[in-house]
């Protein structure tokens, strides 16, 4: 009994080490090989925050070309353009949001465990708006003191344009700013609209993406799997055809990652796949090239470059009238770079590896953090932390603003950024500073967001359904929240 003990220990403690991220046992159970879903979460937030800060300090980056006569930098070529750009991130986060969401329950009904799925789907349910809001409420608790201790002057008064457009400017009255703490609140989960971070847009759709699966997931249960297949494809034209903002972005690849979801437990195409290798290559790496160049669409100024202009011509036979054309060719991208990484293992090892996985785990904490460090630290570094010498609103000796030309006020005289040398020590600094804060929000706000929300089932589950939920959180982090099932 001892040597079993022992032996267990040892086991345990060699497999938690880095480079022992590969799993030997990954063919009987699909949920034992989804590590790549954790690396590409991990990319996703990378890209996120690269977006973030070519949006703030370089937003030509967002077209072909500086402006219309000039050539274009190496940076702005298709394929190399993609991290800056951004689009991609949110993207890939509901598509995780459908394949994780759909995983247990779709393998419990193809096994006959009808009532285990429905009981999983109903959990499930439940669980996901506390592991959502308890961490997003945290974070806007934290942004809002930082914001009543001056922490965004230095962004307000920067000649960044999105650090003024995103901080939030203070209310006369400490009163005033007290209601707005709940009314911002209310808005993240009503409207998707928040003051203090508005990073924190994209959780309303993404819980209602989570939503769509359990529903769609219930509607399936006893649907055999060539018609769930008709099921799916069905999905995806309403939702390709239906021009309501932001459709392509959430619904649509929740539906798809459902699909793969379910696909992964379908031996036939398993063996398929795996008895036609050079096949197999072939296609992946036509619909990564595919996909890679497809998001490459600009967001801003197609018609500066022949190739963004012809996909934008392309456009209007593809997507439905007055759509976003970018998010567009972006979900469409996304959808084959998945498609092509769901058929190569080579590609599934990589995502897998130390380094993305870690990522991966401290995605959701970098999504939270990020935009409060970015105004705050990050403007302190490039623009000073008092946000001196400031001389506001040009006036006159009446106190009156002055007008241009075109009768409008004079712009405040924004401070300039600190010369390229900081710029380029303080941005890596501070992309180290956001994983460092991220790491520290796993590792304690998350356990804590954890405890919150398993309380919350012990008070209002049925009895014979709490000794069910009563299983260790140690390791079910919330980090991931809302890029996995529950």
């Amino acid at each position: 009994m001892d040597y079993i003990r022992q032996n267990y220990v040892y086991t345990r403690v060699v497999d938690s080490l880095p480079w022992k991220s590969g799993d030997p046992n990954v063919k009987g159970d699909p949920r034992k090989s989804v590590k790549w879903i954790d690396g590409l979460r991990g990319i996703a937030s990378f890209l996120v925050v690269l977006t973030h800060l070519a949006r703030a300090w370089d937003y030509d980056l967002f077209a072909p070309r500086d402006d219309e006569d000039t050539p274009p930098r190496i940076l702005q070529w298709p394929i190399l353009r993609i991290p800056w750009q951004g689009r991609l991130g949110v993207t890939i986060f509901a598509f995780l949001t459908g394949y994780v969401c759909a995983l247990k329950p779709i393998k419990q009904s193809r096994n006959g465990d009808t009532l285990g799925s429905f009981t999983s789907v109903a959990k499930s349910a439940f669980r996901r708006p506390p592991r959502l809001i308890f961490p997003a409420t945290i974070a806007l608790i934290i942004s809002w003191v930082m914001a009543q201790c001056g922490a965004f002057i230095a962004a307000n008064r920067s000649d960044c344009w999105w650090c003024r457009y995103a901080s939030p400017d203070l209310a006369p009255t400490f009163w005033e700013e007290f209601l707005r703490l709940f009314e911002n609140f209310l808005g993240v989960w009503t409207t998707g609209y928040m003051a203090y971070d508005d990073h924190q847009w994209a959780l309303l759709p993404l819980l209602k993406a989570s939503m769509l699966v359990y529903v769609l997931l219930c509607i399936t249960m006893f649907v055999k799997f060539r018609w769930r297949l008709g099921i799916y494809l069905g999905m995806l034209l309403y939702f390709h055809q239906n021009a309501a903002k932001q459709t392509e972005t959430f619904q649509m690849q929740a539906v798809y990652g459902m699909f793969l979801s379910d696909l992964s437990y379908e031996t036939a195409f398993k063996q398929f796949v795996e008895d036609h290798k050079w096949g197999r290559r072939v296609v992946s790496f036509i619909l990564c090239l595919s996909g890679l160049l497809i998001c490459s669409y600009p967001g801003e100024h197609p018609e500066w470059a022949t190739w963004s202009q012809l996909m934008k011509d392309a456009s209007h036979y593809i997507f439905p009238p007055e759509v976003n054309v970018g998010r567009r060719y972006s979900a469409l991208g996304v959808d084959l770079i998945i498609a092509a990484i769901y058929i190569s293992p080579t590609t599934k090892e990589f995502l897998s590896s130390s380094l993305l996985l870690w990522l991966g785990k401290q995605s959701f904490a970098v999504y939270l953090v990020h935009g409060t460090l970015l105004r705050t630290v990050l403007c302190w570094c490039l623009y000073g932390i008092t946000g001196q010498p400031w001389e506001g609103q040009p006036t006159d000796g009446n106190g009156n603003p002055i007008l241009d030309e075109h009768g409008e006020p004079l712009h405040p005289q924004y401070i300039p950024i600190r010369a390229p040398w900081v710029v380029a020590i303080s941005i890596p600094a501070w992309i180290v500073l956001v994983y460092f804060c991220a790491s520290m929000w796993t590792t304690y706000v998350d356990p804590f967001c954890a405890r919150m929300a398993h309380k919350l089932e012990k008070i209002m589950f049925e009895q014979d359904e709490k000794s069910e939920a009563a299983l260790p959180l140690n390791n079910m982090p919330m980090n991931t929240m809302p890029m996995t099932g529950a």
